[in-house]
């Protein structure tokens, strides 16, 4: 007995530990989901999976049930009574396993459409073939398509059943006792037909009739083919395909009745005939089809598929949300006086002469301090500084996980990133470096803008666990060669209680966690610190952009993310990057200290994000309640923008004609990265690339400009406003045709504008600007001489932007020693009109030269040397001075002595005051 107890308790033990070990990752789950606010959302799917499980079984079950009892009568009949109740059993078990099974995967894999049948939301727009509104194809055609096929798994499950049952048995061929008599069973005479042939033949009546309606819901596909010369539904889909689909579903219920009716009185032969009708259908319709389409369609294609072009025009600019994009005529002309200048002063002012590669770099070696900090990305924003609209590069300061060797510094000690590196887009330093308006560490702040906590917990890097508030600190940030330290006060991450200890120590498969007497009660464990992976977490469903980017609110950082609803089910419009309809509806704010989400409602218009407000209640919330300083830095994403841009190089046109003959396909203008020698920079990726053949300008050279975000002035608008611009050309020249512009500031949030140029004029595009940079003689020797000396020279980022109805052209230069820790450096400014073309020192001297025009503010783009002066001998000796000071300054910066650092900053301020009352 006391055996029987123990070991009673010793199997209860092995189980729960069993099922906690099974259980870890959802018992964490379930408590992070609380720690972030959303418990609801994570039980949305469970509980929605419980009761579309519960109904399914049911109907699984049931089916199957009244199937066998269909079957008892002949059972009962061959293996007796006694056999029979045994055969029960084992049906019933049977059944049970199948149901669970069959619910089981049906609810895990068609939940998420059940839930967006019942919640669909109109979109207001109907297809032009089935009249149907569009939430039909996007939320309630998936889910029939599923079912029936579903039905059809179904129906063969049944007949396969029915054949192992007869196999079993063995009805066929031999001897079972019944009762007290043995019966010889004849195949002959009770074969699988007396078995179950009234069965068989509901089964494939109603397989037929499911087959014919599953041609009828395929007839609803045709929206999406790709038969003709556009997206859609073409002449021979309509007029060919879509018949013979209808002929096939009247001859699948024709078939049902004469299967039926055949299996019950044995023939075969009429259902061999309605099979191969139904087969010469199904064959005979890609013939037709194909013949149509070349002997009918082909000689009149332009005619016969116009309607169903224009179908495809209008569905691809309304899913892709460019269908009311404000489009200007503009011819440029290249007079651009020294008044049109001063009137348009804000622009000039404005002009961005940094670029995310060099300035990317800059910041790595300058501004890391040190080698466990890390800039994953520069991004563009813009903020109220000391009262001026200014535009900046803004870069958090991250741990680098990779430079910690222990576990302990890894995850209780190095826990957070702190401060950012912020500089103006418009300006450099008198030795072309950024200009920093917050840099280092602590944060040297030279605005008006209050950042308080400057400490980032959650960001850009890895997304592997930290424990904070632990004995002995976390590093905060060093002061010349001690260590601050600092415990975690936020709200971000779960309490280390004793079964936490355990539970951790399980999933992360660490004793360490368990072991570790750093770790107390009070200590918290962060888990999903990148911010990426952390929203996606909590809404898988919506699409995120690769470029989330840093906020400073309220005294503290934030990150701000932009999410997309999309759907590849719009009917006629025309998939690009795997997707056929697009939405920015939400903005997401990821607290960077504590971590808290929030999801806030962009677009309430968006059909797919009110559904998912119906499906995930408390996930969302209004605009209406994010704070309005926030809303200031709402920025156009820039996926999006690319996207948009790639689908306007076909859909920019409104004439089916024109799409047809394809006499009007624009590209996205090139840009050079790969040149004689020298390395470009370009876009706002910070990327920079290595230039290593000379004489070659092909394909393998060039790569789409990116769009790029400007601080600039619309002809006909009163004040500069952030944009992201991009340019376009005509397929095979490289002659600028359009560029369009995203507008992002207060109410002209989400506003496209396209400036179109004239075909027939010369415009230069990027790459026609680069190439011609290349080949101006005053240019190209100045390159040469850089390096032939051992610099590495660096293009920074074309910018076009447009001055009332003209267009100016500016391309930066930078210099690199070829050095391993070298910093690049802006040292030149070219500056065009799309006529002359001139390099100078700075914007000033540039629009000096070029135009005349001299600007009446200082220290606006880059050096503060306003007017062109000849050189003493003093003056290149304080130069020198003053640039031997600046590095030994950030010699000691980067050792961390600063103290040392301020004294060479001090005595290279009176150098530079002197030399400018000289």
């Amino acid at each position: 007995m006391k055996n029987k107890i123990l070991n009673t308790v010793l199997i209860s033990i092995l189980l729960l530990v069993v099922v906690f070990f099974v259980s870890t990752n959802f018992i964490i789950n379930v408590q992070w989901f609380k720690e972030v606010g959303y418990l609801n959302v994570f039980f949305t799917k469970l509980i929605a999976i419980c009761k579309l499980f519960v109904p399914i079984f049911i109907l699984y079950f049931c089916v199957i049930a009244i199937y066998l009892f269909t079957l008892r009568k002949s059972i009962r009949s061959l293996v007796g009574d006694t056999k029979f109740k045994s055969v029960k059993k084992y049906f019933l078990l049977s059944n049970l396993v199948i149901s669970i099974l069959g619910a089981g995967a049906t609810a895990t894999t068609q939940w998420y459409k059940i839930l967006q049948f019942t919640n669909a939301v109109p979109f207001g727009e109907v297809d032009p073939i089935f009249n149907k509104d569009i939430s039909f194809y996007v939320f309630k055609l998936p889910l029939v398509q599923s079912l029936f096929s579903t039905a059809i798994s179904l129906i063969i499950i049944l007949v396969l059943i029915t054949v192992i049952i007869y196999l079993a048995l063995g009805f066929k061929d031999k001897i079972y006792q019944n009762k007290d008599n043995v019966i010889n069973i004849n195949s002959k005479t009770y074969g699988i037909r007396k078995f179950a042939g009234k069965q068989l033949a509901v089964l494939a009546s109603v397989l037929s009739l499911l087959i014919g309606c599953s041609y009828l819901l395929k007839s609803y596909n045709l929206v999406y083919s790709t038969r003709g010369v556009s997206y859609g539904a073409g002449y021979t889909d309509v007029k060919i395909t879509m018949i013979f689909y209808k002929v096939i579903a009247v001859a699948c219920v024709i078939s049902s009745i004469v299967v039926f009716i055949s299996i019950l009185k044995l023939k075969f032969r009429p259902i061999i005939i309605s099979i191969a009708s139904i087969a010469v259908l199904i064959v005979l319709e890609p013939v037709v089809a194909i013949f149509t389409q070349q002997f009918v369609v082909k000689p009149n294609e332009m005619e016969l598929e116009k309607p169903y072009i224009s179908y495809s025009i209008d569905a691809t600019k309304k899913a892709f949300n460019i269908d009311e994009i404000e489009v200007k005529e503009m011819e440029p002309n290249e007079n651009i006086t020294s008044e049109k200048l001063e009137d348009n002063k804000d622009i000039i002012e404005n002009l961005k002469v940094n670029s995310t590669g060099p300035l990317l770099s800059f910041y790595q070696q300058v501004q890391l301090i040190k080698n466990y900090y890390e800039f994953n990305d520069a991004d563009t924003d813009r903020y109220n500084i000391n009262g001026k609209y200014t535009q900046v590069f803004v870069s958090p300061r991250e741990i680098n996980r990779e430079a910690m060797t222990t576990w302990q510094n890894k995850h209780l000690r190095y826990t957070h990133g702190y401060g950012l590196a912020m500089s103006r887009v418009n300006s450099v330093t008198e030795f072309g470096q950024p200009d920093f308006v917050m840099k280092d560490i602590p944060t040297v702040n030279t605005t008006d803008i209050n950042l308080e906590n400057p400490r980032i917990y959650f960001g850009e890097s890895d997304n592997d666990y930290v424990i904070v508030n632990t004995e002995g600190g976390e590093f905060d940030y060093p002061t010349g060669d001690t260590e601050n330290t600092f415990n975690y006060n936020g709200t971000g991450g779960l309490k280390m209680t004793p079964f936490n200890r355990v539970l951790f120590s399980i999933y992360e498969k660490n004793p360490k966690i368990l072991m570790s007497s750093s770790i107390t009660s009070e200590s918290r464990i962060i888990l999903n610190r990148n911010i990426v992976k952390r929203v996606q977490e909590i809404a898988p469903f919506l699409t995120y952009d690769s470029d989330p980017y840093i906020v400073v609110h309220d005294g503290r950082l934030v990150w701000m993310m932009d999410a997309y609803t999309s759907t590849d089910k719009y009917p006629f419009s025309e998939p690009h990057e795997g997707v056929n309809y697009i939405r920015n509806s939400v903005k997401v704010v990821v607290d960077a200290f504590n971590g808290n989400v929030d999801f806030y409602v962009t677009d309430e218009n968006d059909p797919i994000i009110n559904c998912y407000l119906k499906i995930y209640k408390g996930l969302f919330k209004p605009l209406s309640e994010m704070p309005e300083d926030l809303k200031d830095h709402f920025r156009y994403p820039q996926d999006l923008f690319e996207l948009q841009s790639k689908v306007l190089t076909k859909y920019h046109v409104d004439d089916p004609i024109k799409l047809f003959t394809e006499e009007d396909l624009w590209d996205r203008s090139l840009e050079v990265v790969k040149h004689g020698g020298e390395n470009l920079s370009q876009g706002d990726e910070g990327k920079e690339e290595s230039i290593l053949n000379k004489a070659k300008e092909n394909k393998n050279n060039e790569a789409e400009n990116e769009g790029l975000y400007l601080m600039t002035k619309l002809p006909d608008e009163e004040n500069v406003e952030m944009m992201l611009l991009d340019y376009f050309n005509m397929r095979g020249k490289q002659s600028m045709v359009a560029l369009l512009g995203a507008r992002m500031d207060g109410d002209n949030y989400g506003e496209l504008v396209m400036y179109k140029f004239p075909p027939q004029r010369t415009i230069y595009s990027p790459i026609l600007f680069k190439n011609r940079i290349q080949q101006d003689p005053n240019i190209s020797k100045e390159i040469s001489l850089w390096a032939g000396k051992g610099s590495e020279v660096i293009y920074g980022d074309i910018i076009i932007v447009p001055i009332e109805d003209s267009l100016l052209y500016l391309n930066t230069i930078y210099l690199k020693a070829n050095s391993e820790n070298s910093m690049p450096e802006m040292k030149r400014v070219i500056l065009s009109n799309g006529d002359k073309i001139v390099i100078e020192e700075n914007i000033e001297k540039a629009l000096l030269k070029l135009f005349n025009y001299n600007s009446s503010e200082e220290n606006k783009n880059s050096n503060k040397d306003e007017t062109p002066k000849t050189e003493t001998t003093s003056d290149k000796s304080g130069v020198k001075e003053a640039a031997d000071l600046f590095n030994k300054a950030i010699d000691a910066q980067k050792n961390g002595d600063w103290a040392t650092y301020g004294e060479f900053i001090n005595k290279l301020g009176d150098i530079l005051n002197k030399m400018s009352q000289e």
